[in-house]
């Protein structure tokens, strides 16, 4: 679900960057857009399992080399069999939500690419979900079968939950690929995010693909 929103969302920001960017590769206010996958290390991947993320940031560029990123950032996970188990529970899932303010560093750069370093840190929001597949009636309205009333569908009923707010650093590298006749970037980037959750810290390394412009 959150990768088809990502596709629909990146491809109305090709067509805008086509039609409204600027020839001039370099501006002081840049904005991007991403999503992909987060791996779950350390002690923590023992619980949390793999799983996807989306992005948004907002970048202010001083010179062509030296910037500040600020990104928000959602993690969809899951929680493993093992970690489900030893609670007894049925099933589950975990969201992490960022909010960072990197200084960014373009250390090369050249006509099809540039690299770029960053680090910061910021807030971080863990949410552990437990659920149970369960069925809840709703009401449809079929004109082909010319049917109306109620019908049961597949849910999950949330057991119980546990959050948690904390700080967070994080460091990260990536690329910047322009786009012919128009001033926006596919950007490539991985981070390391490492939140001060109690018990154990929550350790993640989401690698994104996006648009920058």
């Amino acid at each position: 679900m959150y990768l088809h929103r990502f596709t629909a969302i990146v491809s109305g920001l090709f067509l805008f960057a086509g039609v409204a960017a600027a020839q001039d590769d370099f501006h002081h206010l840049t904005f991007n857009v991403g999503g992909g996958f987060t791996a779950v290390t350390q002690g923590v991947s023992n619980r949390l399992d793999h799983g996807g993320n989306l992005q948004g940031g907002v970048g202010l560029n001083f010179t062509r080399h030296l910037g500040v990123q600020g990104t928000f950032m959602f993690n969809g996970l899951g929680i493993t069999r093992s970690a489900l188990n030893a609670a007894g529970q049925p099933d589950g899932s975990a969201r992490v939500y960022t909010f960072t303010v990197d200084p960014k560093l373009t250390v090369w750069s050249g006509e099809k690419a540039s690299l770029y370093l960053l680090g910061g840190g910021g807030w971080m929001r863990r949410t552990v979900e437990f659920t149970q597949p369960t069925l809840v009636s709703t009401f449809i309205f079929d004109p082909w079968f010319g049917y109306y009333g109620p019908v049961l569908v597949p849910a999950n009923q949330v057991l119980g939950s546990i959050t948690q707010d904390t700080g967070v650093w994080d460091v990260g590298a990536g690329f910047n690929f322009p786009l012919p006749r128009t001033s926006a970037k596919l950007y490539l980037e991985a981070r390391y995010f490492d939140g001060m959750t109690n018990g154990r810290h929550t350790t993640l390394v989401p690698i994104t693909f996006g648009v920058r412009w």
